[in-house]
């Protein structure tokens, strides 16, 4: 378990309606939560890797502000007016891309076929919760919670020194915003769409 105060925090607000990226220094950050990674052996062959964290982090700063979006996106913050332009306060706001829940789980399973080389089996999944991408609070720029996995069947042999496999990312297909611009309108980045390939692998 883990709790952080952090005073004088340095924070960048990006974007805004003039597009700029903005240093600030919040009063004061909190953070606080857990983590557990735990690895074991199934089986001779087959391990297991767990990781779990939660996070929850807060802007301690009354008196913060920061652009809002210059593209109509719906401020649930409370605002101020300063120099003539909509600021919003974020105090008690989380800080961006934080999420408080982040999951992953790791599988691999060896099949042995002789002392140099093997089949093996790898899946690992990874969920995270959702996250706001700015300072301030719009429902426009937060993320969906999104899980993605993938898959790995291959063969190496000579003690690792040679490795062919085929694989998938981002398995169910799961399209997530992962980013936006506010600067003028509602733009987002989305992650990879699912993937396959063959790779073969060489270490000199």
């Amino acid at each position: 378990m883990f709790r952080y105060n952090v005073d004088g925090q340095q924070l960048i607000a990006v974007g805004g309606s003039n597009n700029t990226a903005t240093l600030l220094n919040a009063d004061k950050t909190i953070g606080q939560g857990f983590e557990l990674d735990f690895e074991a052996y199934l089986t001779d062959h087959v391990l297991m890797t767990l990781g779990s964290s939660y996070n929850d982090t807060e802007i301690k700063d009354k008196d913060l502000a920061v652009a809002i979006c210059g593209g109509g996106c719906t401020i649930t913050d409370p605002t101020t007016i300063i120099n003539g332009g909509t600021y919003a306060l974020v105090n008690g706001n989380p800080l961006p891309q934080a999420p408080k829940w982040i999951h992953n789980l790791t599988l691999r399973a060896g099949f042995p076929v002789n002392d140099a080389s093997e089949v093996y089996v790898y899946t690992d999944w990874a969920y995270k919760g959702p996250v706001n991408f700015f300072l301030y609070e719009s429902p426009e720029f937060r993320s969906r919670s999104s899980l993605e996995g993938g898959l790995r069947v291959g063969y190496n042999w000579d003690y690792g020194q040679y490795d062919v496999a085929v694989f998938g990312r981002n398995l169910t297909n799961q399209t997530r915003v992962v980013g936006a611009i506010d600067f003028n309108n509602l733009t987002g980045f989305l992650n990879e769409p699912r993937t396959f390939g063959v790779e073969f692998t060489a270490k000199f």
